[in-house]
């Protein structure tokens, strides 16, 4: 798909425009060639007052303009189908390409999709003062949250918990589901204690965030709350390194208890 120029994508209109262009242009030079070399022969055959009344070369003109005309409605009808085509090729792709980018359950970034963003993002703050976190989290005791209340209710959180970090977070942050129950976010910020302050702030969003659920006939709410890790780019490190530590903070943060977060440099 990635072979497809991108003015297909996106100027379907502009692309049956120059197919229009380009196909009356290739169909009507011959004919006009052929038209001028026959108005040349007949210069050579016929005087100048003859030419003007020569009935051949009235016919050949009428022959010439049907040309013309049939040339300009077949580049006209193909420039339309070229549009239709298009469009439809720019859906198919963007539905293709939303299931290549995006989590279907959540809409977030996939994995793949978030360690392209993450790498750009590396190669960018080696040029600049900027600080770069990764913060990977997940939704604690998640599992026996699909064995009591089942893996509806498992998935009702695993959305809550995207929409309500969605809304934490800066237009400039990048959240992706990594994974499960798992979530990762990649923070770039001139502030050091940039990362801090939302791993905070998330912390205490999800100390009172609840869901209701049906259990036994009744409606309960269910409390989600999360377990966090996070680290800071440090020089040479890559996203393989900065995840390894991250995991690490985040096996901390388990191990403590749960519900609260863990920085690892």
């Amino acid at each position: 798909m990635k072979r497809i120029p991108s003015i297909m994508l996106k100027k379907p209109i502009l692309l049956g425009s120059i197919t229009f262009v380009v196909n009356l242009f290739i169909s009507s030079i011959p004919v006009l060639i052929l038209h001028e070399k026959h108005l040349e022969q007949n210069k050579n055959m016929f005087s100048i007052s003859t030419l003007l009344d020569n009935q051949h070369l009235l016919e050949q003109q009428a022959i010439v303009n049907s040309a013309l005309f049939y040339s300009f409605l077949f580049s006209i009808t193909l420039s339309i189908l070229i549009v239709f085509l298009t469009t439809f090729l720019k859906k198919s792709y963007l539905e293709v390409e939303n299931l290549s980018h995006y989590d279907g359950l959540t809409k977030l970034y996939n994995r793949l999709m978030f360690m392209e963003i993450f790498q750009k993002e590396i190669q960018k703050v080696k040029r600049t003062k900027n600080h770069l976190f990764l913060v990977i989290l997940d939704i604690d005791d998640f599992k026996p949250i699909n064995d009591t209340y089942g893996h509806l209710v498992g998935d009702d959180a695993i959305k809550t918990t995207a929409d309500t970090l969605q809304r934490l977070l800066r237009e400039s942050d990048t959240i992706a589901r990594f994974g499960g129950d798992e979530f990762i976010i990649c923070i770039v910020d001139p502030d050091k204690e940039a990362a801090s302050t939302i791993v905070n702030r998330i912390l205490n969003e999800f100390n009172h965030k609840m869901i209701p659920v049906i259990r036994n006939n009744e409606i309960q709410d269910l409390q989600i709350n999360l377990s966090i890790g996070y680290t800071a780019y440090k020089n040479e490190d890559d996203f393989k390194t900065m995840l390894q530590r991250a995991d690490q903070a985040l096996y901390i943060s388990k191990e403590a208890g749960k519900n609260t977060a863990t920085y690892i440099a």
